[in-house]
């Protein structure tokens, strides 16, 4: 079927035509299906639609009109796959959570939102699009299609991918057995985490006065290095004229320049808020134990609670 010039659809269009009215002759993101729809061809999408902006006529390859967008997107807002996979990865979520272990209610609480939008699709999946554009497509009439709204079936999606099977749990008592098992050692090493966490932070405060000593005059050289660089700086920036142009101070070129010399942890993060707050910047950097310091950190511990002993296999 040959498609109308450039030149032909603007005369069409009387002059005022926009990008919307010119077809796309490479969008192939609706693919025609071998079986119908009530007689009616059927659009299949190639992969999730998200926004109805995606989608247009497959005959004429022209964007649909904003009424007809905005009644996919109250569709797609409704009951989409996007809202399906987020209640997927809710109930994922759960199945993998930590702090209890019998969660199964939450589980089937979800489970029913997530069928709930699952139907929802099914019941509206199905748009039914009129193409007008006879002159492009060279009919004499209108013609009907149907464009499918889903790239998977929700019920396949939801047996495909769900970590549980919510009704062998409710149904199979092996299944459910194990379930709860795997939970309880999960919870169990949950528990204990956050027992050695609370350890951890007992004393960290303490380590890192007790490191900071070790670094004190390293710290100090550093200090006066950056404030004198940046006073250096800001005098020079001061004296230019109004029409001279100005460069910020680079407050993370000091940071990355001096971090190098300190071992411990606490020093770093000291170093770094002394450069943030007299800069006026904000750095973005993550600083965290390295496993020398750490092993020296549990060490430290070790000598003050002895406790801390049982926790020394928890990762």
């Amino acid at each position: 079927m040959e498609v109308m010039t450039g030149l032909a659809i603007a005369t069409n269009c009387f002059g005022a035509c926009t990008k919307e009215d010119v077809p796309d002759k490479d969008y192939d993101f609706l693919i025609k299906q071998e079986n119908q729809k009530d007689g009616i061809d059927l659009y299949k999408p190639k992969s999730t639609i998200n926004y109805s902006y995606e989608i247009k006529c497959p005959l004429c390859k022209i964007m649909l009109a904003s009424e007809e967008r905005q009644k996919i997107q109250n569709i797609l807002s409704t009951g989409s796959e996007r809202l399906l996979d987020s209640i997927i990865k809710d109930y994922n979520k759960e199945a993998d959570s930590v702090d209890k272990i019998d969660n199964i209610d939450r589980l089937e609480a979800i489970y029913k939102k997530m069928e709930e939008i699952a139907k929802t699709i099914e019941e509206m999946r199905f748009y039914k699009h009129t193409c007008t554009r006879n002159d492009i497509c060279q009919r004499k009439e209108n013609q009907d299609i149907y464009i499918d709204l889903c790239f998977n079936s929700p019920q396949e999606k939801m047996e495909k991918d769900l970590k549980v099977d919510l009704n062998k749990l409710k149904t199979d008592e092996n299944y459910k057995n194990k379930y709860l098992s795997d939970r309880q050692i999960a919870y169990e090493n949950h528990i204990r985490r956050v027992q050695k966490e609370q350890i951890e932070d007992e004393y960290r405060s303490e380590f890192e006065a007790y490191t900071f000593k070790k670094e004190r005059d390293k710290y100090e050289w550093a200090t006066r290095n950056v404030k004198d660089n940046y006073q250096r700086h800001m005098e020079f920036e001061n004296r230019k004229g109004p029409m001279d142009i100005r460069f910020e101070f680079q407050a993370s070129n000091e940071w990355y320049k001096e971090k190098g010399s300190f071992k411990y942890s606490g020093t770093k993060k000291k170093l770094l808020r002394f450069i943030q707050d007299l800069t006026g910047q904000y750095i973005n950097d993550h600083i965290e134990m390295g496993k020398s310091e750490y092993k020296e950190f549990q060490k430290y511990i070790l000598e003050r609670d002895q406790d801390y002993y049982e926790y020394l296999d928890v990762e």
